[in-house]
């Protein structure tokens, strides 16, 4: 697929995204997006996210990005994952008796099975489906972003036994949809951070101070010099994931995604002053949401140790050290 056809869909999932904003997944549905994930992962991955980080969509198609890496065709295309909580990048819960698994998380609320991956009584990973689980009260930081805390032991319906890889191993078929995971919400990122960095761009260019525009000045410069300098790495680490879909590729894309959005909240709401910190101004939105999808799969202290304990055991190449 060229850069024009890419270009094409990115254009029309715009303006499907834009006319639905509060049914998202029916319209992807109607869209054919699934179809588009099957067929070309890295441009149904890539354009959505991307669109879903710049135009902040309800909701969120992650559990669907976790579901096609899962690649078991007794998974039902409604179904939710469920994701560990910050800090845990383990599976999320521990089958206590064979027969029920205690679940601790984040999931996006729906009528569909909830799944789960967990380890099982033998300590082997498993990968489990339950039944919608009731869902803690409280207010999300982002209630626009769908993610809902989840805590309760539920009884297990089905365990899914053909989702782990050739070999057998259940732990890199986890694997493998946790880095499908971090490479979707590492383009997420760089649409939230760009998004950040663009509306801050138009904000200096027209605010005016001593008869000068505030971009003029040349210490706006070198903050915003330094925000785009991390949205390049970001995009060129979130590209760069695709090339060998590794778990440690992924794990450096959604890393310097966070080292982006990290420096754009903190650069751009400076540059924005007052505006930066109101509820009428669209930033606050956008900081929201990059403080919510961060820590999802892994936070930048999870995945920096697990990159230094991949380099440590030679299982990053040269090409990967010096990204």
């Amino acid at each position: 697929m060229d850069a024009e056809d890419v270009a094409q869909i990115a254009e029309s999932l715009r303006q499907v995204l834009s006319a639905q904003p509060e049914g998202t997944r029916r319209a992807l549905g109607e869209f054919g997006w699934r179809d588009l994930l099957a067929d070309e992962p890295k441009v149904a991955v890539s354009t959505l996210f991307t669109l879903a980080g710049e135009l902040l969509t309800p909701g969120s198609m992650v559990d669907a990005v976790l579901l096609h890496a899962a690649n078991s065709a007794s998974l039902a295309d409604d179904a939710r994952v469920v994701l560990p909580p910050p800090g845990r990048h383990v599976p999320l819960s521990r089958s206590v008796d064979g027969q029920t698994v205690a679940v601790e998380g984040f999931v996006q609320p729906g009528d569909g099975g909830i799944v789960v991956p967990c380890l099982d009584a033998r300590g082997e990973y498993a990968l489990v489906v339950c039944d919608p689980l009731r869902l803690r009260p409280g207010a999300p930081l982002d209630e626009t972003a769908g993610w809902a805390r989840v805590s309760a032991t539920a009884p297990i319906l089905s365990f899914v036994s053909d989702w782990t890889t050739p070999h057998g191993d259940g732990g890199a078929a986890w694997g493998d949809m946790v880095a499908a995971g971090r490479r979707a919400l590492a383009h997420e990122l760089v649409g939230i951070g760009s998004t950040m960095l663009s509306m801050t761009v138009e904000h200096v260019s027209e605010r005016v101070q001593f008869h000068r525009p505030l971009g003029s000045f040349q210490a706006v410069k070198h903050q915003l010099a330094d925000v785009h300098l991390w949205q390049e790495i970001a995009v060129l680490s979130a590209d760069a994931a695709w090339e060998d879909c590794s778990p440690q590729s992924a794990a450096l894309a959604k890393a310097a995604a966070i080292r982006f959005t990290r420096s754009a909240r903190a650069s751009c709401q400076q540059l924005l002053g007052g505006m930066g910190f109101t509820w009428e101004h669209d930033f606050h939105r956008y900081l929201r949401r990059a403080l919510t999808l961060e820590p999802l799969l892994g936070g930048a202290p999870d995945l920096h140790g697990e990159l230094g304990a991949a380099v440590r055991s030679g299982k990053v190449g040269q090409a990967l050290i010096a990204l």
